[in-house]
């Protein structure tokens, strides 16, 4: 029994879930680039739905192999990789009304139907697989199910009014978890519908069999036992900060990219260091304490509020992936609002997460009024008054705010 729970707990990655990661790398370019051509509220708040949705694709699909194991579903894992493959690939042309005018998108809604029906599909195929399963998914109930209705009426209405069905599904997707992970009674009833769809596969494969074809041999069809599943929270903990280096990654790819097609000068080399540098602080603070930057204490976040924690963590590093892809051609001249915004903003969602992290781990108070609070404050103050400073000193400001914050680890001991 002690080995069992040994290997439990030294449980990592698989092969097949670090390829899986691959098609988010994809995914997320996609989005950071739409986000940085974005000129309207609209198309920022498109941007974070289409985030929100390849993120709950994922979520779902980490989930149930974190519950399954070993047996997990090869080829669902496999047929969902593809359906994120499509949600990228349709990512530039949905929603073709809200894009810039001076873009030319031939291709009409017919992007915004393929990224639908893959979230929807994807969707599937995690609840499908996790009832087979006979597991009930209580940390995260969103596993197990969708609701479909508003992003599939969304295709047949005006486009305001779809905004608003994709948003009210996006929220009721994350009621639902919310509401069922904390309230007991929902767990009962989860499992009482994952009873009544193996219910309905067991009739259904009775049906079969008595068909002529159908009949491979007289047995019955016995649905597996309905069990709770129980976190491995150290997988957990590890595929979620393994999302976040994978956005972080996509964020170096920005910094990139924006300096291929530029004259290289000082202004543009040292944007581009504080950039980089930037980003190893990330990095650092990832490795250090997990997917939610705050010093580990012995009051870990709930599961669902971690999800919650690293939903808002990553949409913020993509956020500031966009600025840093505008930032950096513009590094000798004033930076746009919206990519002064997209930067310090993010970084102050991050430092927002990391304090609501710190109050559930108790973590001291001198790390709040010396660490915290400080750098969520320089971030905002940042993104609200620094236009007119030229681009480049921006990103040597965006650099130093997460530079002190790493450093308490270092100048504070125990």
């Amino acid at each position: 029994m002690s080995e069992q729970g040994t290997a439990a707990e030294e449980r990592h990655a698989s092969w097949l879930e670090l390829f899986f990661d691959l098609t988010v790398v994809a995914a997320a370019a996609q989005i950071s680039h739409r986000l940085h051509g974005a000129e309207t509220v609209g198309q920022v708040a498109v941007c974070a739905a289409m985030f929100y949705a390849v993120w709950s694709v994922w979520t779902a699909t980490s989930v149930y192999a974190n519950v399954a194991g070993e047996r997990t579903r090869r080829r669902a894992v496999l047929r969902t990789m593809l359906g994120i493959g499509v949600m990228a690939a349709a990512v530039p042309g949905v929603w073709p009304g809200l894009l810039p005018e001076h873009d030319d998108v031939p291709h009409g809604g017919s992007r915004t139907i393929a990224f639908t029906v893959a979230f929807l599909v994807c969707r599937g195929i995690a609840a499908s697989s996790a009832n087979r399963d006979g597991k009930v998914i209580g940390f995260w109930p969103a596993t197990q199910g969708v609701m479909a209705a508003p992003w599939i009426v969304a295709l047949f209405v005006q486009t305001e009014t779809a905004y608003w069905l994709w948003l009210g599904g996006i929220v009721a997707d994350l009621l639902f978890s919310v509401m069922g992970a904390r309230n007991p009674k929902a767990l009962k009833q989860r499992a009482d519908s994952v009873r009544h769809q193996q219910e309905q596969e067991q009739r259904r494969a009775s049906w079969i069999n008595r068909l002529p074809f159908g009949r491979r041999e007289d047995v019955q069809v016995k649905p597996p036992l309905i069990t709770v599943a129980k976190v491995e929270r150290g997988h957990l903990d590890e595929r979620l900060g393994l999302f976040v280096i994978i956005v972080l990654g996509e964020a170096l790819a920005q910094v990139v990219a924006a300096n291929t097609d530029l004259d290289w000068n000082w202004q543009v080399g040292l944007a581009s260091l504080a950039a980089f540098w930037l980003l190893i602080q990330l990095w650092q603070l990832t490795t250090l304490y997990g997917f939610s930057p705050a010093p580990r204490s012995t009051t870990p976040l709930e599961p669902w509020a971690a999800l919650l924690a690293h939903l808002v963590v990553t949409g913020a590093i993509v956020a500031m992936a966009a600025g840093l892809g505008g930032l950096i051609p513009d590094a000798g001249e004033h930076l746009e609002t919206k990519d002064r915004w997209y930067l310090f903003g993010g970084l102050a969602l991050y430092f927002v997460i990391s304090g609501v992290a710190g109050v559930i781990g108790r973590v001291r108070l001198r790390w709040f009024l010396g660490w915290q609070l400080p750098c969520l404050i320089a971030s905002i103050l940042l993104a609200v008054l620094a236009d007119g400073l030229p681009a480049w000193t921006l990103a040597i400001a965006a650099a130093a705010v997460p530079s002190w914050f790493y450093s308490y680890n270092r100048l504070v001991k125990g």
